[in-house]
């Protein structure tokens, strides 16, 4: 059965339990988003926003990747589904962050200083989908770290 396409985050809120976290990440081969909750694709987007994130990567998934030299869905980013115009209030300046398990083994950004950074959480995240290359372009608002 096909999942539907929604356009946005707004329209992704009509699929799912908006109280509850969702995990979004990359479809290899519908070249869009995947909005997963409850063990169950929801619904497919483009572009999503999501509040309280966190960055999961499975060392499992990301090892097989490295080994089989083949992609699998083993990362992506958990939060609250939320409406893009709920981040208005915020500055205009947000962080690239990015994973690549053949480079990296967790979700990274470029600290102000030049260094890596291993990114944990995030206020705020807007996933686009819909991008070219290996992965999806992600920009995250009120970044934590964490010690890789």
């Amino acid at each position: 059965m096909t999942k539907p396409l929604a356009e946005n985050s707004r329209d992704v809120l009509a699929y799912i339990d908006e109280s509850k976290p969702v995990h979004a990440y990359r479809n290899l081969h519908r070249k869009c988003l995947s909005v997963k909750q409850g063990g169950l694709v929801k619904c497919h987007v483009e572009n999503v926003v999501l509040k309280d994130a966190t960055f999961v990567v499975s060392e499992k998934g990301r090892e097989r990747v490295r080994k089989e030299k083949q992609k699998n869905v083993h990362a992506y980013v958990k939060g609250t589904v939320v409406d893009a115009r709920d981040t208005d209030h915020l500055p205009s300046f947000w962080d690239d962050v990015h994973y690549n398990p053949y480079e990296c083994d967790h979700f990274e950004s470029l600290g102000k200083d030049g260094q890596r950074r291993y990114v944990d959480s995030a206020e705020w995240v807007d996933v686009d989908g819909n991008t070219s290359g290996n992965v999806s372009a992600i920009l995250a608002y009120g970044l934590g770290y964490k010690n890789a």
